[in-house]
């Protein structure tokens, strides 16, 4: 008999209305999202807080930014209800399954204010398509982001790098800058919700960094292994400063050197 965890594993994500991936859309549904937001490539919530700014009035750009953050949200449930399960079958602290225990209900409350500003502007669930579509995919999609990380994403010290460190992180500066929007257009109710939401980020990224720290005291080797998918993540995202670019390239360089010893051969610019 399989376990619980292995059958979550390929089972599929739902949701009523049922997932809809903005990547899946055919050519008449991209056409009408254009109509709506000016291009699908506006279909973003970087891109859409700017022009809600510059009109502040279209209800139907805060309708698709709200949409598109709310997707996320979706995800997130998820995402880290996933991991309570599947977690269970690693060596890991009980107080890491409490952890994502905790993160899923944050990320449900976080999809119920999302609803509820939605629905104040007269939008609904499943009327915008989905920026994420949550769940893990399968087996097929494990394997693909294994070769994007280099290591196993459903190990609990690569995921809460991946996700609590980096991409919670970054939703970090998205909850704020979303607050921050409502609070200049006035629209009271966007600033409440997502200022709710950075606090309870700043809490997800305060779980992922004493976790991580604490899967790898005493253990350079899973150290290294964390610092490398958070590492690799940040370039990929493309936002980082000079000076963290310049970090993360010696970091990898000495990676590098490391692995050319180990394998019996010269660091690089040795001759």
């Amino acid at each position: 008999m399989t376990t619980f965890a292995e059958r979550l594993i390929d089972s599929p994500s739902r949701r009523e209305p049922p997932y809809r991936p903005v990547i899946t859309l055919d050519e008449a549904e991209r056409t009408r999202l254009a109509e709506r937001v000016g291009a699908v490539q506006n279909y973003n919530p970087e891109q859409l807080r700017r022009l809600v700014a510059e009109d502040p009035s279209n209800i139907e750009l805060r309708k698709a930014l709200v949409s598109t953050i709310m997707s996320a949200e979706f995800a997130g449930v998820d995402a880290f209800s996933r991991k309570v399960v599947e977690w269970q079958t690693w060596d890991v602290p009980p107080t890491l399954i409490m952890a994502m225990a905790r993160q899923t209900w944050d990320e449900v409350r976080h999809a119920q204010l999302a609803i509820g500003l939605l629905e104040s502007y007269g939008g609904a669930v499943g009327e915008y398509p989905d920026s994420l579509a949550g769940g893990s995919g399968g087996a097929a999609a494990r394997q693909m982001q294994a070769q994007m990380l280099g290591d196993d994403p459903a190990d609990p010290l690569i995921s809460l790098s991946t996700t609590n460190v980096a991409l919670e992180g970054a939703a970090l500066t998205l909850f704020h800058a979303t607050s921050e929007l409502g609070h200049t257009i006035g629209d009271h109710l966007m600033e409440h919700c997502y200022d709710y939401n950075w606090a309870d980020e700043v809490t997800h990224t305060a779980i992922g960094d004493f976790f991580v720290k604490q899967i790898c005291d005493g253990d350079p080797v899973q150290e290294a292994r964390a610092l490398r998918v958070h590492a690799r993540h940040e370039r990929m995202r493309g936002q980082l400063s000079g000076e963290q670019t310049d970090e993360i390239r010696a970091f990898f360089a000495e990676e590098d050197d490391r692995g050319a010893l180990a394998l019996g051969g010269a660091p690089r610019g040795s001759y």
